[in-house]
């Protein structure tokens, strides 16, 4: 059967008809030579001509030298039995079209032309460019701030660091200030113990007792410590009595008693401006307070009072009352211990009475120093302390 008959006879079918010329999309039927055979109305659009010019002509002079090579692979392929997929610009329109070939069969299955369809990707390829094109653009803007962000980061990096070293520097400064600080605090309150010869070695055996209460109490290692930092400046505030005061060697009278209460809160104005990792002015300042408010020097009472005060106010006593004055020998341990268990609850906190009498009773907490034997003057000298 002739190509044009069988051309022909397509068309006699409705189906083919209407896919042939009611499509939106380029249709086409090549015989095996590659003369166009059959182009729907479409073909004006993509390629610029009129069908009937290109009837009978060779579908390859549609095309330019590149896309001629790959129609006539494609051509080729199809002749095979392959139903290829591929990209042609038309010449004259460049119009961009996505080409699927099929074999063409005769009744008997025999290969006598190949047909297929084309459809127009100009806009959707240039759609794709312009993505490609922003694509590319943004990868470089990306790479390009990819390398400002690391070199901001080196910089930020070399800042932090130099910060660190300049806040490191700083700490260890005020480290060694705050230490050299509290190494003269610690030396003038030596200071006040070479004053008054009676109470040698006072600071450090209540520093002692007070951080074994402390412990007894389950208070944390940083209170503990605070405990102890408090009690050996406690009567730094002592700097500011004169000498005849703190030695004299008979009963104060109640005027040079009011000069040497003044002591806590000499000592707190010395103190307060230093940084410490606890209240420390604080305690010092509340070191005589008791808790029915019969303390000096602001007459606090109750939960008013740190607990730190608490401690050193029970072990200051103990120590005070356990040493020699001038006018009276030191009281023997147990009487002390007696004295401040009976006044649980009234001068002194509860809690801390008991953990002072576990401390001597059960732990076995003895003084470093020698003491002496108890005298007169214990009501007197108990309100004093």
């Amino acid at each position: 059967m002739e190509m044009s008959k069988i051309v022909y006879k397509l068309m006699e079918n409705e189906l083919m008809r209407l896919l042939f010329s009611g499509v939106t999309d380029l249709t086409y039927v090549y015989d095996k030579e590659g003369n166009i055979l059959f182009v729907n109305k479409v073909f004006e659009k993509f390629a610029g001509h009129r069908p009937e010019e290109f009837y009978g002509k060779p579908f390859a002079t549609l095309f330019d030298e590149v896309n001629f090579e790959k129609a006539m692979d494609a051509f080729a392929r199809t002749l095979k039995g392959e139903s290829p997929q591929y990209e042609l610009y038309f010449r004259d329109t460049k119009i961009l079209c996505e080409y699927r070939n099929f074999p063409l069969r005769d009744e008997k299955g025999s290969l006598v032309g190949v047909m297929g369809i084309a459809r127009d990707i100009t806009a959707r390829r240039q759609d794709e460019d312009r993505l490609k094109v922003l694509n590319e653009s943004l990868e470089k803007r990306v790479v390009e701030h990819s390398a400002k962000l690391a070199e901001l980061n080196e910089e930020l990096m070399e800042e932090t660091n130099e910060r660190k070293r300049l806040e490191r520097e700083l700490k260890q400064g005020m480290a060694k200030q705050q230490k050299s600080m509290i190494e003269i605090i610690q030396t003038l309150a030596l200071t006040v113990e070479s004053r008054d010869s009676y109470s040698a070695g006072h600071l450090k055996r209540v520093a002692s007792l007070a951080g074994c209460i402390a412990e007894e109490m389950g208070l944390s290692k940083d209170r503990i410590d605070g405990v102890r930092l408090a009690a050996l400046l406690h009567d730094i505030g002592k700097l500011t009595i004169p000498v005849e005061i703190l030695g004299k060697s008979v009963q104060l009278a109640e005027t040079e008693f009011d000069v040497i209460k003044d002591h806590p809160g000499a000592g707190y104005e010395m103190l307060k401006g230093i940084e410490f990792p606890c209240p420390v002015a604080q305690v010092v300042l509340q070191h005589h307070e008791r808790i029915n408010g019969s303390g000096y020097p602001g007459g606090l009472s109750g939960n008013d009072i740190l607990l730190e005060a608490k401690i050193l106010g029970v072990a200051d006593v103990v120590d005070a009352m356990t040493s020699p004055r001038p006018y009276r020998q030191s009281f023997a341990l147990d009487k002390v211990l007696h004295e401040i268990s009976q006044n649980r609850g009234i001068r002194y906190d509860f809690s801390v009475v008991y953990a002072c009498l576990a401390v001597f009773n059960e732990k076995g907490f003895k003084f470093v120093e020698e003491r002496y034997s108890n005298s007169k003057l214990f009501e007197e000298v108990l309100l004093k302390v």
